[in-house]
């Protein structure tokens, strides 16, 4: 991981995962990497995990949050006492891949983290960026023990798995795309 690198978190799945575990800091392990991520996302994981908004004022610098046409909507609906109902995280993730990856890509390769296998399914589709490549919280892990920035991609995932309450990291673990 030598080149520029973003880490794009179209999901909360990852953030959970590695938050869960302590290990937050393996998103921007690697110097020359910034993370995206979706503000409907961040606002889902902030209540659910409240040590990623530290993680975030930590590192000011390396990451990015994207406002969605579907973020903006939200804004406008709380704003006028509205509720939003449900789904409106998935509608903000649709949103950011079909109409805004491309830009938050842009020539930098980009690493798309994720657990949830609808945004699995995205991967193959043609229309992005030859440099988004959408890769598992455990893909992601092996590529850092390739790397040598952590040492054993084994015990760093046994540590995810106990320190985790959902059964998403142990599903998610042999999957290397």
């Amino acid at each position: 991981m030598n080149a520029p690198v973003k880490i794009i978190l179209p999901d909360a799945g990852p953030i959970n995962t590695l938050a869960a575990a302590g290990l937050l800091g393996l998103l921007l392990a690697p110097p020359n990497t910034q993370i995206i991520v979706i503000k409907s996302v961040l606002d889902e994981i902030i209540i659910r995990a409240p040590e990623f908004r530290q993680f975030i004022d930590q590192n000011r610098s390396r990451i990015e949050i994207i406002r969605t046409s579907v973020c903006e909507d939200d804004a406008r609906r709380i704003s006028n006492g509205e509720a939003l109902g449900k789904g409106r995280g998935d509608l903000a993730i649709a949103d950011f891949i079909l109409n805004f990856i491309d830009d938050a890509v842009g020539n930098s390769p980009a690493l798309v983290i994720f657990e949830d296998k609808k945004l699995g399914r995205l991967r193959d589709l043609e229309q992005f960026s030859e440099n988004a490549h959408f890769i598992t919280t455990a893909a992601y892990l092996r590529k850092l023990e390739q790397e040598g920035v952590i040492a054993s991609f084994d015990e760093t995932w046994r540590q995810v798995v106990a320190r985790n309450s959902s059964a998403d990291p142990q599903k998610h673990r042999d999957r290397t795309q």
